[in-house]
């Protein structure tokens, strides 16, 4: 019996430690390169690891080389079976102001091990709030807007059905 506690607690204080001294800035860094592939930059960021993630600050974002907005605050909490990102404070760059919304104040995406077909998405902005995901197994992208405030910018590329008006792009 006391071989099994023994094996049982060295499992569990080894993973605890693989969650805490995790190279989590390397992991930001595959994430920065993954988006890179699809013409994504995000640079000027400064880094603060903390005990179960890391916080960006101050990060710029550019799309195919266009700078498109500025991110006050990233954070990325990694705990391996529930991992979640958060967006805060976004503005967008006057020129694509036709296009997106001019701010978002929150921006959340989570993903479980307890859904692992999608990546909950939930923020909300100058256009009011929205909820949606990611869907692996479809291959869509799917938000639902509610609350909605100044959609004027993109109303175009939104669709409307009995629930209100949402966005879904096949990938």
């Amino acid at each position: 019996m006391q071989m099994v506690k023994r094996t049982v607690g060295g499992f569990i204080l080894l993973i605890l430690f693989l969650w805490i001294f995790a190279p989590k800035q390397e992991i930001y860094y595959l994430l920065e390169k993954n988006l890179a592939t699809k013409g994504i930059v995000i640079s000027n960021e400064k880094f603060k690891e903390g005990l179960w993630g890391i916080e960006i600050t101050n990060a710029d974002i550019y799309l195919e080389g266009i700078n498109i907005a500025k991110a006050a605050s990233l954070e990325m909490d990694l705990f391996f079976l529930y991992n979640q990102l958060r967006l805060s404070s976004v503005t967008t760059d006057k020129g694509i102001h036709n296009y997106a919304p001019k701010s978002i104040k929150n921006l959340s995406a989570t993903f479980s091990i307890l859904k692992p077909y999608k990546i909950a998405i939930e923020g909300d902005g100058s256009f009011g709030s929205v909820t949606g995901g990611l869907y692996f197994d479809r291959h869509k992208l799917l938000l639902r807007f509610k609350n909605i405030k100044d959609i004027q910018a993109f109303k175009k590329f939104l669709k409307k059905d009995k629930k209100g008006l949402y966005y879904e792009k096949s990938y």
